[in-house]
């Protein structure tokens, strides 16, 4: 049986191979090898691991949490200065906003005060120079203009007109007279004496010669007419009327009747009907409706449109400057440096930790458990 001391791990982490002892030198009281040799593998292939992966584990943990606890009080206070900062710097603004509004108004109110002063004295030189170019213009040109128009155009117009009167106007009147009486006793004269004496006494004879002749040819048409009218009224007129008034007037007025009465009916009955449809549709339809959009849906329809315009409005503000601004600004000077610290962290507290448990724990563990099978299969063996 092989020495217990023997099957203990050298410090390298390998195990020597059991030498084998003479039968007489065995210790009673450690046991058959095939209970104690299992025993040892097993202890060494359980215990071993597993607080070598705990103490992994632990330390894995605690670099973890100091560095992730470390990194989140970072990145709290972070938060903290950048809230602060933030309503900090909405508060300044307000305050500034205000203050150049306050300015702005002062301003304002200022040069418009300044500027209806200006206008003010502006309008008045206007209404000073106006008044005075009125007065110069009186005095330079409307009271001349009266005073030659009174003493120096009139009296020359006056005598040009006498002269032109004496002059031009009577010599031509004069010469008018002559031409209308030489006119009249050339022209005017011969034509009464012939339209009197000749043309007159021709076209009477004349006319006298077609009124008769239209005469007798008007007897003739009447004579003629009054035999096609007697002959008309006999042949056709009274057969006409009395075919009209015993044969088919009597069915007709009955039929017109009937189709008045019938007609007077139905037209009752439309207009009934129409007045009774129109009247339930209009207390039932139209009145109802009207008051449904004027009372109900309008007023939600323009309060729903005006809401959603203004929540539209007021989140797309609220999104642009509480949200895409600090999160575009978070990401850029607190995301992105938390998670380059995250993997500082990381690199530091797992992936180096882990390497090492692998580099110094694992692979030790693995090599001890290939060699205590080795062992167990040399004693095994060698039993």
């Amino acid at each position: 049986m092989p020495d217990p001391a023997a099957a203990e791990p050298a410090p390298g982490g390998f195990e020597k191979a059991p030498a084998p002892a003479p039968p007489r030198e065995r210790p009673q009281a450690a046991g058959p090898a095939w209970i104690v040799v299992p025993a040892r593998a097993v202890a060494l292939l359980i215990a071993v691991p597993l607080r070598l992966l705990y103490e992994a584990v632990a330390l894995v943990v605690r670099g973890l949490r100091h560095g992730l606890a470390g990194a989140a009080l970072w990145v709290g206070r972070l938060f903290a200065a950048l809230w602060h900062g933030i309503v900090g710097a909405v508060r300044w603004l307000g305050r500034l906003i205000a203050a150049i509004g306050r300015g702005v108004w002062r301003g304002v109110t200022e040069v418009a005060r300044w500027v209806g002063l200006l206008l003010a004295l502006i309008g008045r030189g206007l209404y000073a120079v106006l008044r005075g170019l009125g007065l110069l213009l009186v005095l330079l040109v409307v009271r001349p203009a009266q005073w030659i128009y009174a003493t120096l155009l009139a009296p020359v117009g006056r005598a040009l007109w006498w002269l032109l009167e004496r002059v031009v106007v009577w010599p031509v009147l004069m010469a008018v007279r002559a031409l209308v009486w030489l006119a009249n006793a050339l022209i005017v004269a011969p034509a009464v004496l012939l339209w009197r004496y000749v043309l007159l006494p021709t076209l009477a004879g004349l006319a006298w010669l077609l009124r008769q002749t239209g005469a007798a040819l008007l007897w003739a048409w009447r004579a003629t007419g009054r035999a096609l009218a007697w002959l008309g009224r006999v042949l056709i007129l009274i057969p006409a009327q009395a075919l009209w008034r015993y044969v088919l007037l009597p069915p007709l007025i009955g039929l017109g009747w009937l189709l008045r009465q019938t007609g007077a009916a139905l037209l009752w009955a439309w207009r009934a009907t129409g007045r009774a449809l129109a009247w339930l549709g209009r207390v039932l339809i139209f009145i109802p409706a009207r008051a449904l959009w004027r009372y109900a849906l309008r007023p939600v329809w323009l309060g729903v449109a005006w809401s959603w315009r203004l929540a539209g409005r007021g989140l797309r503000l609220l999104w642009r400057y509480l949200v895409v601004a600090p999160a575009r600004w978070t990401g850029r000077h607190v995301l992105r440096p938390a998670g380059t610290a995250v993997g500082a962290v990381w690199r530091v507290g797992v992936r180096t930790p882990a390497r090492w448990v692998h580099r110094a724990a694992l692979s030790p563990i693995r090599q001890t458990g290939r060699d205590v099978r080795l062992t167990i299969r040399r004693v095994l063996r060698g039993g």
